[in-house]
């Protein structure tokens, strides 16, 4: 009696049957890996506490201790970030005109504009000869929609120093006012058809 032997046939274009599924390992536990998630922990622990200067000091020495571990070190650093940020000291406070100038100007750029505007007229009453002060203030009210508070504050700014009616006449922040008669005439511009 004859037997004959059956090869299996490869599936059409050349590749290779594809056969159940590997099972995943299991990544191996080693005494690091161990003492890592035992002191991630307990920083953890620390940062819910909202100790976190000795929460900082544990991620601190995770990360460096344990160098391989990837996940441990990339949340330890995601939540040293967060205790970094929370010991910061908070930002000086300011105190001269400059400093006022400095922070209404950051405060404006980030749209914060309630807080700039604070910050321009607690200038303006350190330093009321500084035309910056002014011409910011009508800057932001303009930004605000305070028409009134724009045209008087820009006023003041070009009486102080000339150069601001330059400085509007091409600033964005007073486009909402280009139609307005008695913001235009206060640039030297009439508005188009004699309004």
């Amino acid at each position: 009696m004859k037997t004959t032997s059956r090869k299996a046939s490869a599936p059409k274009g050349g590749k290779k049957p594809v056969g159940p599924p590997r099972k995943k390992t299991a990544p191996v536990r080693t005494a690091n890996l161990d003492k890592a998630i035992k002191d991630y922990e307990e920083a953890l622990r620390l940062f819910g506490k909202k100790e976190y200067s000795k929460a900082a000091h544990l991620f601190e020495t995770l990360i460096k201790e344990n160098p391989t571990e990837r996940e441990v070190g990339d949340r330890s650093r995601m939540y040293l970030t967060i205790c970094k940020a929370r010991t910061a000291p908070p930002p000086p406070k300011p105190k001269t005109s400059q400093d006022h100038y400095l922070h209404g100007v950051i405060a404006s750029n980030e749209g914060r504009l309630d807080e700039a505007a604070d910050l321009f007229d607690r200038m303006i009453k350190l330093d009321t000869e500084n035309d910056r002060g002014y011409y910011e203030l009508a800057a932001v009210c303009s930004q605000r929609g305070d028409r009134a508070g724009a045209v008087s504050n820009l006023r003041r700014a070009i009486e102080l120093n000339g150069a601001n009616k330059v400085q509007a006449l091409n600033d964005t922040d007073f486009d909402s006012l280009r139609e307005d008669p008695e913001f235009m005439d206060l640039l030297g511009k009439a508005l188009p058809g004699g309004a």
